[in-house]
């Protein structure tokens, strides 16, 4: 029977291992020759056993036993050399219970198929409760390293290890840490920049190579250097020289924030969504040239648009915008007329407003009436000429007929049209006779007060060019505008209805031209 000796060492504790690969290739050779035995192949790895399916040499060494008609045997040091992990083990185990491993010879035993198999299980469990209690071993040491303040990791960039388990800053990297986070704490510098910039200062890894930008960025992102130290997930404060304040590592993070979501500046151009063209219906744009002049010029949204190349510059916008109030001019003659008409229907013509009063009249005297009854039952129960119950009955009538008549001139005042007063007629000719001023007011005031007024004037204007083509009022200036076109005092006193019949009434003209003005005619009366 020939064998084949295995030697293994963790990679990840190179300097626990009680025996190096060489020192147990030559004590198993010693062995093999003391007890006659015949050594065909050497296989040596430095690869840890903590998980299965990790040692490319292992597993040849089983690939060759299971292909192989010779019988093998293996030789090794211990048995947790060949194994810590259940699953390798169990394979061990069953080539071993099988046959295909003739024995396996260590330091200080040997297993042999016709063995207890409960001996090998135990201490392949043993090989591998070991790993186990060492990984709970050194995580139960690095959190407790954590919390005192302590680094157990490599020292990042800008500290050196000192070998007792702490950290040192490293002057020659940590200047060049410190100038990184104050530079680009400032927003003039992306990570390629100072990479390049750090780089052409001589800062070097330790391998004499350059810091890309990645890991610049890493750097910068790093809360290390400020005192506080990230671990799985949690932070833990640090007790160690810091190469920055919290509040520098801080605005560093608000500048990456703003240059990964960077804020998109939306000027605002005042009469923007107010024109359109004339041409092509689009709406009428705008930008700023040398950041200083603003232009206005067609969106040509629907393409060879020939107005799309007319700017217009925004202080003749105002100058064609001022205009608007031109459209809303009536004759002041006409105004007069129509004012001294609507005194003589006010005071002599109007049978409507006669006949109101005097419902009116009638049931506010019977609301009198019944109001007076209720005081003098009030009287009587004072005098103890009624008793408390005739009272009460008595009370319950009037209050119902008190109540039915309030109602009843409620609904009178409701269906009744609201006449136009002497003042009121005298504020609606002087909202007639107001385009003037106000088109003097719109260019004193502020662009902002010119964009409201407008907008409470005109749905939108439309430009050909650039002259104003075509204004779209709202009401009640739409009227005040037809008005102005057509001076025909009879066809102002209709508001335009095509009803020739339609009676005129001063109600009916104040609810067409004045009463739904809103707060901005209000505001331009002034």
């Amino acid at each position: 029977m020939k064998y084949i000796l295995y030697a293994r060492k963790s990679s990840e504790d190179k300097s626990k291992q009680i025996l190096s690969l060489e020192s147990q290739v030559n004590e198993m050779k010693k062995l093999a020759n003391n007890l006659g035995l015949e050594i065909e192949l050497v296989y040596t790895e430095s690869k840890s056993a903590k998980l299965p399916n990790n040692r490319p040499v292992f597993l040849e060494m089983l690939k060759v036993i299971e292909n192989s008609s010779e019988d093998y045997g293996i030789i090794c040091w211990k048995i947790d050399r060949l194994s810590r992990n259940p699953i390798d083990s169990g394979k061990i185990q069953w080539l071993l219970q099988q046959g295909k491993i003739k024995a396996i010879q260590t330091s200080d035993r040997q297993y042999l198929p016709s063995d207890n198999v409960l001996l090998l299980n135990i201490e392949g469990s043993m090989a591998n409760q070991y790993i186990l209690d060492l990984s709970k071993n050194v995580k139960r040491g690095i959190q407790t390293k954590l919390e005192k303040g302590m680094w157990p990791n490599f020292a990042p960039i800008g500290y050196l290890n000192d070998g007792k388990g702490g950290i040192l800053v490293d002057t020659v990297r940590a200047r060049y840490i410190k100038k990184i986070f104050k530079l680009y704490a400032t927003g003039n510098y992306t990570m390629k920049e100072l990479a390049n910039l750090m780089y052409e200062s001589g800062f070097r890894s330790r391998s004499n190579i350059k810091y890309h930008k990645s890991k610049i960025y890493k750097l910068i992102n790093d809360s290390f250097y400020c005192g506080l130290m990230q671990f799985h997930g949690k932070e833990y404060e640090g007790k160690y020289e810091t190469l920055i304040s919290r509040k520098l590592f801080s605005d560093c993070q608000k500048v990456m924030e703003l240059k990964q979501h960077p804020k998109k500046k939306i000027e605002h151009f005042h009469f923007r969504g107010l024109m359109t063209c004339e041409k092509c219906g689009c709406l009428l744009t705008a930008s700023r040239k040398k950041n200083k002049y603003v232009y206005y010029y067609c969106t040509n949204g629907r393409g060879g648009c020939s107005e799309h190349n007319h700017y217009l510059k925004e202080e003749e916008v105002i100058k064609q915008m001022s205009k608007v109030f031109d459209y809303m001019k009536v004759d002041e003659d006409e105004i007069e007329m129509m004012h001294a008409n609507s005194l003589e229907l006010l005071v002599n013509n109007n049978p409507d407003r006669r006949e109101y009063l005097e419902v009116k009249h009638s049931l506010e005297n019977e609301l009198k009436r019944f109001e007076n009854r209720k005081d003098e039952l009030f009287n009587l129960l004072l005098d103890k000429s009624i008793s408390k119950e005739e009272f009460e009955t008595k009370e319950l009538i009037i209050k119902n007929e008190i109540n039915n008549f309030t109602k009843a001139l409620k609904k009178l005042e409701d269906e009744q049209e609201v006449v136009l007063t002497a003042e009121t007629l005298e504020l609606t000719k002087e909202f007639f006779l107001s385009p003037k001023k106000q088109k003097k007011a719109f260019l004193k005031v502020s662009l902002d007060d010119k964009r409201k007024m407008l907008s409470g004037l005109v749905w939108n204007l439309s430009i050909d060019n650039k002259k104003l083509a075509k204004v779209s009022f709202k009401e009640p200036f739409e009227t005040l505008a037809n008005s102005a076109k057509n001076t025909d005092i009879d066809n102002l006193r209709r508001g335009g209805d095509s009803n020739s019949r339609r009676a005129f009434t001063l109600a009916a003209f104040r609810e067409r031209c004045f009463q739904p003005l809103s707060h901005l005619s209000c505001l331009l009366l002034q």
